[in-house]
Parts: C-alpha cells; sequence; structure tokens
C-alpha cells in the first residue's frame, strides 16, 4: 500500500467502511467506493490494490477507532475497571457496531486473510483482557466469588455482541439499558450485590428489554 499522508486514503477507508457495513461486501464495488469518497478509480488502486486489500484495511481503521483508551482507576478497583469496561463499550457503541458488521460480512466471503483474522482475534483479546484482569483482582482480594475468569469474559464480551446486533436489527431497541442489565448480572454471577459505582438514578431506570 502506498503511504497515506494526504488524507484521501482515509476519506476512502470511511467510505468503504461505511458501505460495506451499510450494503454488504459482496454488493459494494470499487467503483460505488470511490465514487463515495469523490475519487476516481485509479486514485483508489493507487492507495488499495484491490476490494479485498480494501476490506482489510477498512478493518484496520474501525479497530483504530474503536479501540478502548485504557483510563482504568489508579487504585485499580475491580468494580471501577469493569464499569469502565462497560462505559467504554457504550461509548464507542457505534464505531463498535460499524466494525461488527464488517466482521459479519467479512465472514460472508469465501475469502480468508490472514491479517484480518489475526486482527479479529486480537481485538477481542485486547477488548477482553481489561474485564478478565478486573475479575482476576477481585477473585483474588475476595470481592468476588471464584469463577473462571477467561469463560466469564468471553460470555459477556459474546452477549454484548449480541447487544450490538439488536441494536442494528429491533427498532426502538434501548441499547444503554441493555448495556445495564448486562452489567447488572455480571455483577450477580460474581456475587457482588452492590453496584456501588453506579449512581442510584441510573440504577432505577434499569429494566427488562427485549
Amino acid at each position: 500500500m502506498r503511504p497515506r499522508d494526504n488524507g484521501r486514503s482515509s476519506a476512502i477507508l470511511e467510505a468503504a467502511q461505511r458501505l460495506f457495513s451499510v450494503q454488504g461486501y459482496t454488493a459494494v464495488s470499487i467503483k460505488k467506493i470511490a465514487k463515495a469518497a469523490r475519487v476516481n478509480s485509479g486514485l483508489l488502486y493507487y492507495y488499495f490494490a484491490n476490494k479485498e486489500h480494501l476490506l482489510v484495511e477498512a478493518l484496520k481503521y474501525s479497530a483504530r477507532i474503536a479501540i478502548l483508551d485504557d483510563q482504568r482507576s489508579k487504585q485499580r478497583d475491580p468494580i471501577a475497571d469493569i464499569n469502565f469496561w462497560f462505559d467504554a463499550n457504550l461509548k464507542m457503541a457505534m464505531p463498535l457496531g460499524q466494525m461488527l458488521r464488517l466482521m459479519l460480512e467479512y465472514r460472508t466471503t469465501r475469502k480468508r486473510s490472514l491479517p484480518v483474522e489475526r486482527l479479529i482475534r486480537d481485538f477481542y483479546d485486547a477488548e477482553m483482557e481489561v474485564l478478565r484482569n478486573a475479575i482476576e483482582r477481585g477473585v483474588r482480594t475476595g470481592l468476588f466469588r471464584r469463577v473462571d475468569t477467561t469463560k466469564t469474559s468471553l460470555f459477556v464480551s459474546t452477549h454484548l455482541d449480541g447487544l450490538m446486533v439488536a441494536a442494528s436489527v429491533r427498532p426502538g431497541y434501548d441499547l444503554r439499558a441493555g448495556f445495564m442489565q448486562m452489567r447488572k448480572i455480571l455483577f450477580a454471577w460474581l456475587g457482588c450485590d452492590q453496584l456501588s459505582r453506579l449512581k442510584s438514578s441510573a440504577r432505577s431506570k434499569l429494566r427488562v428489554v427485549a
């Protein structure tokens, strides 16, 4: 890929990300992407070898936007860190949702790319690390009951993907309420009956969502 230093490649990636996630990888042509980015197809090929290469770079671009900023509590409080994890995912719901749709589009194609496979694996490993480490500290200090931290983190991460999908396909779905409900379920599973870092007003709004 050519050096990217004039903003045109970013415009191309933004257009590709949007079109792939909305219309699907198969339905989107290089010509469509070039038109949406307001460049000619020849210039697009100057930066990207082909459509598959563009999908890989669009996924990387989404990952950079959606990466969770690690600004956890300096006190290393497990409850604060878990609340941070949920809040950060909710704050980044839009780019995370776009990235999830791109991943789903990639899975519908028959081609497999080692860079994309590595990207998806590394993204979820990094996403789960904050949650898993917080639960491990809570178990060690006796704040949480003993659980399999890896399986628990995977369960929560997987179900949050489901919440993102629900927000995309169910009209009127309350994503914030879904996140709060999942957080309550996690703390109950960990044997922690107090959501001490949640405001009482926010807890009062918790309701079951379908």
